[in-house]
């Protein structure tokens, strides 16, 4: 039997992710000198790009703390390549982790065993990890412009883009609240500590503007600790 562990860790996995994020990398700089270049055209001024291209590094690396986080998390089950590749690129870091442990429950292991089980597990993961995140590039391809500037139309006519706004959240938390309320008392815990952690950092973000920077990066790290509490209380 072939285990898990010889697939996640094997060099033509590595070679096909890092084809894939220098494809992705090129992306990034190509489209980085031609909006340089517009920007020249357009006249804009040396100072005012500068301090956009700060304001953007800042806003990426603070959330990337939170995604290496969720890569720690997903290599102990699936090794480093895996998570190395969907979370650099297209991956959303709860997505991959429920679509992975979702996968395992269905196929009657711990995700923890993944690694060590039959390969065809892993691959198993792997096919629904990525058939589930494809929906998203084919939505924008098809639907996104039409669904952009429809809300942006009944946003200038109403309130309704606002309205459309909310109940779009409201139906994510309706998806992922029952799941970590209602699972186990660790999960229930964690899910509050990271409320209480994020209602703390905006309160906190009125006075220290820059600390709303860092929320998402400081719930996920406090809440993710704090299990590891919950868990030995419970246990």
């Amino acid at each position: 039997m072939v285990q898990g562990s010889v697939v996640a860790n094997s060099p033509l996995l590595y070679i096909l992710i890092a084809i894939g994020l220098i494809f992705v990398v090129c992306i990034a700089v190509v489209s980085a000198l031609r909006a340089s270049k517009r920007c020249q055209e357009l006249g804009i001024s040396k100072e005012t790009i500068k301090n956009v291209v700060k304001a953007s590094i800042t806003t990426a690396i603070v959330p990337s703390i939170a995604v290496l986080l969720g890569f720690v998390t997903l290599s102990v089950s699936l090794g480093a390549a895996w998570p190395w590749w969907r979370l650099s690129v297209i991956g959303s870091l709860s997505y991959e982790v429920m679509a992975s442990q979702y996968t395992a429950d269905g196929m009657g292991i711990a995700l923890s065993e993944v690694l060590t089980s039959n390969a065809d597990i892993f691959g198993a993961i792997i096919m629904v990890m990525t058939i589930g995140v494809m929906i998203e590039p084919l939505a924008v391809v098809f639907v996104a412009r039409k669904y952009s500037t429809g809300l942006m139309k009944a946003s200038g006519s109403s309130d309704w883009g606002q309205i459309l706004s909310g109940v779009f959240f409201l139906g994510m938390f309706a998806v992922y609240l029952p799941i970590l309320l209602f699972t186990d008392i660790p999960t229930t815990m964690t899910l509050i500590t990271s409320l209480v952690v994020t209602v703390l950092c905006g309160i906190a973000s009125k006075k220290v503007p820059w600390l709303g920077n860092f929320t998402m990066a400081a719930a996920l790290i406090v809440s993710m600790c704090s299990s590891v509490l919950w868990v030995s209380l419970v246990s």
